[in-house]
């Protein structure tokens, strides 16, 4: 899939959305309930807007980005879910753009949470369209539910982070070391 910066960024904060929003375990720990906060560094993933956020109206669409990524590779499936959640945001291309930035395409009003949702949606149905669709992954680590984006070359990333594969390897050490 040949995308944009910003195409690839909102896939990026897609993912996160759906993981703090679906994830019930995250690198070993349980996921902690989603706040305006954790929203908010989502969001910076994609932007540098300041964005006043309410969990409330993320819920609903992050948990069906979650539920259509993370039943992969039931790839009908997940084009179900994601095509009612771009009919139900009403995502619509449209150029954008900030004094001095350049112009890109947005899928909704970035002050809105629907914005927002109908932006990752069309990301994720972009990925889905693509020969790229097998690059996203669940963590192979034990107590991890996280999802990711393998960005390697040779496509072997295995874990969602550097804590989730060094807690596998020493787990791994300790079992043949006993």
């Amino acid at each position: 899939m040949e995308a944009t910066d910003h195409l690839k960024a909102s896939l990026v904060a897609a993912v996160a959305l759906a993981n703090t929003f679906g994830s019930s375990l995250r690198q070993g720990r349980p996921a902690a309930p989603p706040d305006a906060d954790a929203i908010n560094a989502v969001l910076r993933l994609t932007t540098n807007r300041t964005v006043d956020v309410d969990p409330a109206d993320y819920a609903s669409g992050a948990t069906t980005l979650y539920d259509a990524l993370s039943g992969l590779p039931d790839l009908d499936r997940a084009v179900g879910l994601i095509n009612g959640l771009l009919r139900d945001t009403k995502a619509a291309p449209q150029l954008t753009r900030r004094e001095g930035a350049p112009w890109h395409l947005h899928f909704g009003s970035p002050d809105e949470a629907t914005g927002w949702l109908a932006e990752f949606a069309t990301a994720v149905a972009m990925l889905l369209g693509s020969d790229d669709v097998d690059r996203l992954r669940r963590c192979e680590a034990t107590r991890c539910d996280d999802l990711f984006l393998d960005t390697t070359k040779n496509r072997t990333q295995r874990f969602c982070s550097t804590a989730c594969q060094n807690r596998t390897k020493v787990a791994a050490h300790r079992a043949r070391a006993s």
